[in-house]
């Protein structure tokens, strides 16, 4: 497994100009002791979302701070707006992405296993690809992190 260069610290601040993305660590796996890992994520609006995905074996936490977050978990649908809370249950598919004004939310991973790891691998697969990286430069990321997270 190819470890990356970057590490996730407290104030990491992971940026791609490109999309327009910004993911801040708030808390790592080192600061919890494993516990969970979260994120201060600023997305544009109507930026791209990720493909449909589920956590294996972790659950995660949203909450919007500002604008408004389209989420479907499972088969449900629903906006996550400001001030709103969203729990993913382990295991359960879901994709979420920004809404017409973007968003600014927190994102917390628990247990926190290399869940910020796979973030800086992403990022740099990102920056090493000007800032546009293939689907197939993605996926081979995040086959290293199986634990973590699976396409579905």
């Amino acid at each position: 497994m190819t470890e990356p260069s970057i590490k996730p610290e407290v104030g990491l601040a992971l940026v791609n100009p490109v999309a327009g993305t910004t993911l801040r660590f708030t808390a790592t796996a080192a600061s919890t002791d494993g516990g969970y890992v979260e994120v201060e994520a600023t997305y544009p609006p109507n930026s791209a979302r990720p493909p449909r995905h589920l956590h294996p074996s972790q659950h995660e936490d949203f909450t919007v701070l500002s604008g408004l977050m389209h989420a479907t978990v499972g088969e449900t649908e629903r906006d996550i707006e400001t001030g709103d809370g969203l729990h993913v249950p382990r295991g359960t598919p879901h994709v979420m992405g920004a809404g017409d004004e973007g968003a600014v939310f927190r994102w917390r991973t628990s247990p926190a296993l290399r869940t910020g790891e796979m973030f800086c691998a992403l990022w740099e697969a990102a920056r090493d690809n000007d800032w546009e990286p293939k689907p197939l430069q993605l996926f081979e990321v995040i086959s290293q992190y199986d634990a973590e997270f699976c396409l579905c």
